[in-house]
């Protein structure tokens, strides 16, 4: 009888070896959701997710900080104490001030009192959509090809952008011809064409567009003249 109970306090001490404190903790903390995904919209500055953990234990446990490597997140725990049986939210807030279009997948680790390490990692992805698609927006012309023609294929994205309002550069450098296409309303190609033999090294031909939420937004294509540094 006396083995018996030895191997089964050794058996439970191996358990708790196997199985340190913050694996048992992290069974007991559990969350809604770990990961949301977003689309921001084009009228939107910042986007937010809120993530909500439950302290199924019999203690209470206190978040102390959920943090972020990203400069773009900031984070505010709701409530920091979690009574059992309770529950509380970590707001994770996204702000796009200086973000180019793409997806952005955000880390934000949340640090329980007693623990060194995290006991959970939150994900909020993030999607800046592109809302006018230039392909190419960067040419440049050299010594061998100095007035040649460049073909720009222009796609709006159509889910928020309905108006191709203006194209704007300088007439007296370049020529530029726009050509819708057969088959969607919201492409077009774009034929470049210069028409002046000096020109500066670089300028813009800036396209103009608007959407039912959107006043009116711009995207570039730059244009470069390399040969012009050699003259």
């Amino acid at each position: 009888m006396h083995l018996i109970q030895f191997l089964m306090i050794s058996s439970i001490s191996l358990l708790l070896v196997r199985f340190p404190l913050e694996a048992i903790q992290t069974q007991l903390i559990t969350w809604d959701k770990t990961e949301e995904n977003r689309l921001l919209q084009p009228h939107e500055t910042y986007v937010k997710a809120i993530f909500r953990t439950y302290n199924n234990g019999d203690a209470p446990i206190r978040m102390n900080h959920a943090d972020s490597e990203s400069n773009a997140i900031k984070t505010l725990i709701k409530k920091r104490i979690i009574e059992p049986g309770e529950s509380a939210t970590v707001e994770v807030t996204f702000l796009s001030e200086g973000k180019e279009a793409g997806v952005y997948h955000n880390k934000v680790n949340v640090f329980f009192e007693g623990h060194k390490d995290s006991l959970a990692t939150l994900h909020f992805i993030v999607t800046i959509p592109k809302l006018i698609e230039c392909s190419p927006n960067v040419i440049t012309w050299d010594d061998d090809n100095s007035n040649g023609a460049f073909i720009v294929d222009l796609k709006l994205n159509e889910n928020f952008v309905t108006n191709l309002i203006s194209i704007d550069y300088d007439q007296s450098l370049y020529q530029v011809s726009l050509i819708p296409d057969k088959l969607s309303t919201y492409k077009y190609t774009l034929k470049i064409i210069p028409i002046a033999d000096k020109r500066p090294f670089n300028s813009l031909i800036k396209i103009k567009a608007s959407g039912p939420q959107l006043a009116e937004i711009e995207e570039p294509i730059f244009l470069f003249n390399s040969f012009s540094l050699s003259n």
